[in-house]
Formats: structure tokens, C-alpha cells, sequence
């Protein structure tokens, strides 16, 4: 079974009017679909219906029992494909935006699985230098003062010098590698999450709550 997920509009609507056409309800089309549990599949079907991701399995599925004319499902697949590209640039552009705004470098501390935290660099580190030799002077020196953090943590972590240039380290601060950020390449970042919450947390260096900044707010 395919792990693909796929978001689409114009081809998840198409599929909607055939199964209404045939006077199905999702949970109906689950069970003609041979699904073990109806009720799971038919919410999955119609959550598609209406914008979100399924899976390449069951949008294969689908297709099958619906048997859409194959004309009407290139031109579909085409307008979907159309408009996840001019998705995907508008979130590149955002990225982009967002990536080049300055920040105040930060450590990003993995306390234990799950449990995350972040301590901003010594404004000494900090300060914007006149050439390139003393920013990367300030920059060694900032990563010599996390590496020491992570060890005094016992933790993994790494630092966020700006949005384009991250240092990770691995536990204890040791074997420090640089990695530029890419809007292809990006990661995400660390993060806490309360279970049925949107909100995304971190822990400042008092244990006090932070809920914006420090990569919170990246798009996408």
C-alpha cells in the first residue's frame, strides 16, 4: 500500500458528484471500497471531499469504483496539478520573506524526547559586525557557547544563527555541522504540542511558556 498523500480540488469534487450521483453516502462507498472500517474510511473520503490530504491507496480506490471518465480525470489531474504549483510558489515566496527577515540567533535545547527549549545568544555574540571576518568571529564564538549549553544539558540541539544558517549538534554539543536553509530543503524546526491543540510551544530559559517567535512562526 502507497504512503502517498495527496490534496486535490477539482478532481476531489468530480469524485464527490459521482458518488452523490449514485446516491451513496461516504460510509456506503467505504464498504464498496472493501474497507475493514466503514465509519474510519467514509470520514477520510469525505474529509477529501472537502480539502484535505488521502491517501494514494484509497484516491486509487476511489478512482476505481467511481470510474470517472478519462477525459474528465486528465483534465482534473491537470487543473490540480496547475493549481498545487501555483501553491507551492506562493508558500516559496512566503518562505523566502519570512527566511530573510534578521533574527536574534538562538539555541534550540532537546531536553528530553518531546520536551523542548530555547535560550537566546549572548547579546555579545549578537551585535551586527562591520566585515565578514568579525561575523564569522561572532558566529564561532556563539557556537562555542552552545556546544557548551548542550553539554551542560547533556542534550542535542542546534543553533539558529538566522533563518538561512543552522548549527546541529549532537548530544553534549559534540560534532557541530553547519547547514544552510532552503525553502526546498527546510525543516521545521522543534517543537512542543499539547494533543488536540493547533498551538505550538517551546520553553524559555526561566521554563516559562513561548508560544511566538524562535521559528514558530515559519510559513507553511
Amino acid at each position: 500500500m502507497s504512503s502517498t498523500v495527496r490534496r486535490s480540488t477539482h478532481l476531489s469534487r468530480h469524485l464527490q458528484l459521482l458518488r452523490e450521483q449514485r446516491s451513496l453516502r461516504p460510509g456506503q462507498l467505504a464498504v464498496q471500497l472493501g474497507a475493514r472500517n466503514p465509519s474510519k474510511v467514509g470520514s477520510l473520503i469525505r474529509s477529501f471531499e472537502l480539502g484535505e490530504p488521502l491517501s494514494d491507496h484509497w484516491l486509487q480506490a476511489l478512482i476505481a469504483a467511481l470510474q470517472p471518465d478519462p477525459d474528465d480525470l486528465r483534465r482534473c489531474l491537470a487543473l490540480d496539478q496547475e493549481e498545487a504549483q501555483r501553491q507551492l510558489e506562493q508558500e516559496r515566496l512566503a518562505w523566502e520573506a519570512w527566511a530573510d527577515e534578521p533574527i536574534n540567533p538562538f539555541l534550540t535545547i532537546r531536553y528530553i524526547p518531546a520536551v523542548y527549549g530555547v535560550r537566546e545568544v549572548p547579546r555579545a555574540f549578537c551585535t551586527p559586525r562591520d566585515t565578514a571576518e568579525t561575523n564569522a568571529w561572532a558566529r564561532a564564538r556563539a557556537e562555542e557557547w552552545a556546544a557548551a549549553e548542550l553539554k551542560r544539558f547533556r542534550a542535542k540541539g542546534f543553533l539558529t544563527w538566522t533563518r538561512r544558517e543552522r548549527t546541529w549538534y549532537d548530544e553534549r554539543g559534540l560534532n557541530p555541522q553547519r547547514h544552510p536553509m532552503t525553502f526546498d530543503g527546510r525543516t521545521s524546526g522543534a517543537w512542543m504540542q499539547v494533543i488536540g491543540s493547533q498551538r505550538r510551544c517551546l520553553l524559555g530559559s526561566a521554563g516559562e511558556l513561548i508560544t511566538r517567535g524562535f521559528g514558530l512562526d515559519q510559513p507553511g
